[in-house]
């Protein structure tokens, strides 16, 4: 966090009996039990108490200060730990299953043995546009800092920290694999014996970190920044590309921003002229426009025309989708869950770090009984979630699916032709 969180005032306390109530409240909660509550403690200030042992999942402790809280062997799993201080706490143990920890703060933190499998511990700059709460306190988002944190053992498996600084870090004998680790700082960091394998190291600063024993590939190596030479070479101006292999950006319509009155009423008319097949209102054409971070879970999309969108950090959760046009949009870290998206055309849509849990991608069936396959030709994919996704017959032709997560996906069909990246 950019901004220091004493300066959110005034911040609330509790004492550890009125702490521990609220605990057991969240447990019945959790199991369905009359009277239970959901544990919702955003900004408040728990510096040293204990939550050891306790079942946390879903608890929303955003922005709250837990210096020096004792977390050991509790269970955060989908967490809301976005923005929250936790310098020198005690995780010892705890499992963070897809814990939100973006723009957290872990400095000194111990998470020995901690079992954080794709938790998330990115840059929060990106979600500044739907986390109004943090804007109306003055708080500013930035990446997630887990320098000097002692993570030995730690299973992030998957876990993304694309963006952060994890300085003088520990992680000796930590699980990293398949991880983005895109731009971490780790200069200094201890990865001794640490299982690095199919973890995305591009541009991460590894100067004077320790790999002794690590298992890591070597084009990962390759790809991260070992000396100074590397670097320099990194900051030095881009040699022009070919058109041939690149389309630039400049190539795209100017980029606009629409506000939410203006978004509200043009997906209000999509809606209608989706409703009345036209007769009524007006198709959506937003090619071109930045929608990056704006909420649009659950609106009909269906048709809509997005190319060369930017729309990275989106809520799309539930949106119909099916036969929408995105060749060329930007939807890195944007959250598809259930989105339906059949019949899709998405080529050289960047998809990095997305998530499609659930959604469905299969054939889009017309009322004339034609099948339309949703495409995502040399799509960007690396780490994307298709956890029990539907796809069957996606054409993933020339796609990088680096990392991709398919567990549970119906992936009868798929064309594959010149993909890379996709382990079998």
């Amino acid at each position: 966090m950019g901004t220091d969180a004493n300066h959110v005032a005034p911040r609330v306390r509790l004492t550890q009996a009125q702490l521990d109530r609220a605990c057991e409240r969240h447990l019945a909660y959790l199991s369905g039990i009359a009277g239970g509550a959901k544990l919702s403690l955003p900004f408040f200030d728990l510096s040293g108490m204990s939550f050891n042992g306790r079942n946390l999942t879903n608890a929303n402790l955003s922005g709250a200060i837990l210096r020096r809280t004792s977390f050991t062997g509790a269970k955060l799993d989908y967490a809301d730990l976005f923005g929250c201080d936790l310098s020198e706490a005690d995780l010892s143990r705890a499992q963070l299953h897809r814990t939100d920890l973006r723009a957290a703060t872990l400095r000194g933190a111990v998470l020995t043995g901690a079992r954080m499998v794709e938790c998330d511990l990115r840059d929060g700059a990106m979600a500044s546009a739907t986390r109004t709460d943090f804007r109306i306190l003055g708080m500013e988002i930035g990446p997630a800092d887990i320098s000097a944190a002692v993570m030995v053992d730690a299973d992030l498996t998957r876990a993304r920290l694309s963006g952060s600084t994890a300085r003088a870090t520990d992680f000796s004998g930590a699980v990293l694999a398949g991880a983005q680790l895109t731009r971490l700082d780790l200069r200094d960091a201890k990865l001794v014996r640490a299982n690095l394998d199919g973890a995305d190291l591009a541009d991460a600063d590894l100067r004077g970190a320790n790999l002794a024993g690590a298992k890591v590939r070597a084009e990962a190596l390759a790809a991260s920044i070992r000396t100074d030479a590397d670097m320099r070479r990194r900051e030095a101006p881009a040699e022009p590309v070919e058109e041939a292999a690149y389309e630039p950006e400049s190539t795209a319509p100017a980029i606009t921003r629409p506000n939410a009155e203006q978004l509200e009423a043009m997906l209000t008319a999509h809606a209608q002229w989706v409703g009345s097949a036209g007769r009524t209102g007006h198709q959506l054409d937003i090619s071109g426009q930045d929608l990056s971070g704006m909420d649009l879970s659950g609106r009909v999309l269906t048709l809509m025309k997005a190319n060369n969108t930017r729309l990275r950090g989106a809520d799309l959760r539930g949106a119909q989708m099916q036969a929408v046009q995105m060749s060329g949009v930007d939807l890195r870290s944007s959250d598809l869950r259930f989105a339906d998206l059949r019949g899709a055309v998405m080529d050289r849509a960047n998809l990095i770090d997305a998530n499609l849990e659930r959604a469905d991608l299969s054939m889009l069936k017309t009322a004339r009984g034609h099948e339309v396959r949703t495409s995502l030709v040399r799509a960007r994919l690396a780490a994307a979630i298709f956890r029990q996704a539907k796809l069957v017959g996606v054409n993933f032709s020339g796609a990088d699916l680096t990392g991709v997560v398919l567990d549970g996906a119906d992936t009868n069909g798929m064309m594959l032709d010149g993909a890379r990246g996709l382990q079998h």
